[in-house]
């Protein structure tokens, strides 16, 4: 488990339903890399539209605080299979 001290200091200026972009920017990732999380990793989103995503700033919290625990299989060296993302 993540550091929740350090994690609510990192969402403290986020607006409390944030962006695909807002959420790749504060974490220095590619908004593909956001999308993944929701997909394959469980990060809830709102549908605000057909292409169209917000984020509540509690369920980011939530992912962040346990993302240390996931397995991802693209990334894993044993795999041989590594995502620039």
């Amino acid at each position: 488990m993540n550091d929740p001290a350090a994690v609510d200091s990192l969402l403290e200026q986020l607006p409390d339903l944030a962006t695909t972009e807002e959420i790749a920017e504060l974490m220095r990732v590619k908004t593909g890399t956001i999308l993944k999380w929701s997909q394959k990793f469980g990060l809830k989103s709102i549908a605000v539209g057909p292409r169209v995503r917000r984020f509540r700033k509690e369920d980011l919290r939530a992912f962040l605080l346990h993302s240390d625990e996931l397995n991802d299989p693209v990334n894993d060296p044993a795999s041989g299979e590594v995502d620039d993302d």
